[in-house]
């Protein structure tokens, strides 16, 4: 059987101190998993059925850390090439759609309401971006808006249109 090394009590305090500050669901598993084994001597493959990993993803967890510590287990960052609109900032995004779509004349539309379609033909239109709808919608998801039913709103051409109004 092989367990987590967690020799002495500042491992484990240390240990514990990493799993209270742990955000990401990933390197709080790994955490966990490192305690159960090394703490409450959990066997391999107990670990891996609660947790539902293979018995093999769980080893590697434990040899990383029982060689390398902590920092051995922080997940990387996933493959794959960038979004090409994740640039854009939660301001950024601000600025686009407190416009109505119809202020923008390379559009060519009437609507006062953005979609994700229309968001897809201005950014090839104004940014030179070719991007889909779902990438659209995830990148909105990201900097927390919410996707779905359009309500109302009242804009303006006139810059000063928010300050004339309140």
């Amino acid at each position: 059987m092989i367990y987590a090394a967690l020799n002495d009590a500042l491992a484990v305090e240390r240990l514990d101190v990493a799993l209270c500050e742990a955000t990401q669901p990933k390197w709080y598993r790994r955490l966990l998993i490192i305690k159960l084994s090394g703490v409450e001597r959990i066997p391999v493959p107990k670990l891996a059925k609660m947790f539902n990993l293979s018995d093999e993803s769980v080893r590697t967890y434990i040899h990383k850390y029982n060689s390398s510590g902590l920092d051995a287990l922080i997940p990387k960052s996933p493959p794959g090439r960038r979004g090409k609109i994740t640039h854009f900032s939660k301001s950024d995004w601000n600025r686009l759609l407190e416009q109505t779509p119809n202020q923008y004349d390379k559009l060519q539309t009437d609507s006062r309401h953005w979609t994700l379609e229309l968001i897809r033909v201005y950014l090839k239109a104004y940014h030179e971006i070719s991007v889909t709808p779902p990438a659209i919608h995830l990148a909105l998801r990201r900097i927390g808006y919410r996707t779905g039913r359009s309500k109302l709103r009242v804009g303006s051409p006139d810059p000063d249109y928010q300050a004339k109004r309140t």
